[in-house]
């Protein structure tokens, strides 16, 4: 008589949460330890930063030290003139950045889904990008006038990254996209909404992140030029006064609002999947 061989107990199946939990849970783990790494490598790039315009503020009386430069904006910041001047800035920064958005995404979508537009005007659209800009505004300026030409300047700073990001963006869509959509009879705005945005998320939050940038430099060198108001002026004038405290202060009050807003964009571009 044999002995029978007692049967393999089966081991139990992790549950759906179980799962969910071993899926999760790696992913929010290099989700923080990508955040921390980037907090470090900021703080550290912070340190030199200021180390070296300290020395560079030692060796020159153009740079101030970094004590001085923020001991200075904080001053200006209080000042009710100083505040009105950002503000007209900002508005026009403002201004050219959604307009320079929505007119380079429609022709973006535009030049994208038409092989015959792209073929007639992409030469037209490489060449006119490849012109510097500032050369356009003593041309703008009597036609827009002073507040008008700095708008129409960050606009056209503002426009051309949109424009050929989305351009792009829209000739890499799958293929099996449009066919889906044929299949299902979406129309125009279903397309849109539910295929056309979707897919071009990410080239287009690239785009208005460099539109950002853009718009501010175009807006503030048109302020150099021509105008009565805006930071611009308030750099021309602490040069020219040989204010440099003033003027390094505003310059880097716009590179600070200009760098936090594209790092939250850039942030937020990386999570989008």
């Amino acid at each position: 008589m044999t002995a029978t061989k007692p049967a393999p107990v089966p081991s139990p199946k992790p549950t759906s949460t179980e799962t969910e939990t071993e899926t999760v849970a790696p992913s929010r783990f290099s989700w923080r330890s990508l955040l921390a790494s980037q907090a470090v490598g900021a703080s550290l790039l912070a340190v030199v930063v200021v180390l070296a315009w300290q020395v560079m503020s030692g060796l020159t009386f153009v740079i101030p030290s970094p004590a001085q430069t923020i001991v200075v904006l904080f001053e200006n910041l209080s000042d009710p003139t100083y505040l009105f001047d950002l503000r007209v800035t900002a508005q026009a920064v403002l201004m050219a950045f959604v307009i320079g958005t929505a007119v380079g995404g429609g022709l973006g979508l535009m030049l994208g889904l038409s092989s015959r537009l792209r073929m007639i005007f992409e030469p037209l659209i490489i060449m006119l990008n490849g012109i510097p800009k500032i050369v356009l505004y003593p041309v703008l300026l009597p036609i827009f006038s002073l507040s008008g030409s700095k708008i129409v300047m960050g606009v056209l700073f503002a426009l051309f990254p949109v424009l050929i990001n989305v351009s792009t963006g829209v000739q890499e869509i799958p293929k099996v996209y449009w066919k889906l959509a044929r299949s299902v009879r979406a129309n125009a705005w279903q397309m849109l909404t539910h295929i056309i945005f979707p897919a071009i998320r990410r080239p287009l939050l690239t785009g208005i992140r460099l539109a950002v940038s853009l718009a501010v430099v175009g807006v503030v060198l048109s302020e150099f030029f021509a105008t009565r108001r805006g930071l611009g002026r308030v750099v021309l004038q602490a040069y020219s006064h040989g204010d440099y405290p003033s003027m390094v202060a505003t310059i880097m009050l716009l590179i600070t609002i200009s760098f936090g807003i594209s790092i939250a964009l850039w942030q937020w571009e990386k999570r989008l999947h």
